[in-house]
């Protein structure tokens, strides 16, 4: 009988470092689901072109956010390398500005 293969979940796979570890995880012969803001984007198209990505690499639509986006990429994974940052969609304010 053969084992399942291992599967784990990257966050942020679309990313610099995130893309480096899927890289590497797939060369190990992992599954990997990765998160990503948008799997269709032309900015992830090359993480489908990685070596074993057709047949073991899962791109999931999530927000670090919003718990059950990124739930269903991790459901069924059995460990996750957690390389994403939130983006906030407000203007964060610089805490080196002097205040009048």
């Amino acid at each position: 009988m053969a084992l399942e293969k291992a599967r784990v979940c990257v966050t942020g796979a679309g990313g610099f470092v995130g893309s480096w570890v899927v890289k590497l995880l797939l060369s190990r012969d992992y599954i990997v689901h990765g998160t990503v803001r948008e799997p269709s984007y032309e900015k992830n198209a090359h993480l489908y072109k990685l070596e074993k990505a057709s047949e073991n690499l899962k791109l999931f639509k999530a927000d670090v956010l919003d718990y059950n986006s990124v739930y269903s990429a991790i459901v069924g994974c059995t460990g996750v390398f957690h390389v994403a940052s939130p983006v906030p969609s407000t203007t964060v304010p610089n805490p080196e500005a002097r205040k009048a």
